[in-house]
């Protein structure tokens, strides 16, 4: 469950398109946030909308972990991109620009318990001792960096009072908290909706932190100006059909996207 047979889920999910790839095909990478099951139910839909609005094939890829997915990043493996805030900051150094962003809900990373847990707040001194905390990847900004600031913050010092354990992805993370491998997990709402209704209603939100620039997708500089003028104009106007709120739907975001500016991002750090 937790990741198994990765590489070999990748294989299964992408674009029909793919195996008739002609010179001129753009590849939508995905940051691997949830396993590629959960992201191709997700971004699929998208996929299918873009290659309609740039009546080319596009595929859609995602990777084993962040890591890989920012060496292919760095060697322009991907045309669009959709990752977190902080590694857009490294992608716009390699050549990579945003066009929009998600739309209406703050960029936040929260902490969940079992429903049944003691654990109500985070106060240091009366936390359990050994306690175990979940996080997806070490570069999950909002799961992992932002929650783990947050608790520092708080004077709360993750390695030294928590035993941590990292799962790959966001529902592997929280289904360690459901099955009880973990006391605690770094995660981020869209995740938390998107699980199953018994795991969503098993789970209880401890912690939320405070928001950073939301989720962008990005674009190769080298990606011609009208190509990307249709793309964001796709993006940005998908509430306004029935076609587009249903991509929307599968994406889980009800409020779509909305233009974005590389200034925004300038402020985010790890």
């Amino acid at each position: 469950m937790l990741c198994c047979g990765l590489a070999a889920s990748l294989l299964l999910f992408t674009c029909a398109t793919a195996a008739a790839r002609g010179p001129r095909y753009y590849r939508f990478g995905v940051l691997p946030l949830q396993s590629p099951t959960m992201l191709a139910g997700m971004f699929l839909p998208l996929t299918d909308a873009l290659q309609h609005a740039l009546h080319r094939p596009v595929e859609f890829v995602t990777a084993p972990n962040f890591a890989s997915f920012m060496r292919r990043v760095r060697r322009h493996e991907y045309d669009i991109i959709y990752l977190n805030p902080l590694l857009y900051t490294r992608a716009h150094r390699w050549g990579y620009h945003v066009i929009v962003k998600v739309a209406g809900e703050p960029f936040t990373g929260i902490l969940v318990v079992r429903r049944g847990s003691p654990i109500h707040a985070l106060v240091p001194g009366r936390l359990p001792a050994g306690l175990r905390i979940g996080f997806p990847d070490p570069n999950a900004y909002a799961a992992t960096i932002m929650t783990r600031q947050f608790m520092q913050a708080r004077g709360i010092h993750v390695n030294r009072d928590m035993k941590v354990k990292y799962f790959g992805s966001q529902d592997s993370a929280l289904m360690a908290v459901y099955y009880g491998m973990v006391d605690i997990a770094g995660t981020w709402p869209p995740s938390l909706r998107s699980m199953p209704r018994n795991v969503r209603h098993s789970l209880r939100v401890i912690a939320q932190t405070p928001p950073q620039p939301q989720m962008p997708i990005a674009v190769r500089d080298s990606m011609p100006a009208p190509e990307v003028r249709r793309i964001r104009r796709l993006l940005t106007h998908l509430t306004a059909t029935a076609d587009g709120r249903e991509v929307l739907h599968h994406l889980g975001f009800s409020r779509g996207f909305v233009a974005a500016r590389n200034s925004e991002y300038r402020g985010v750090k790890p």
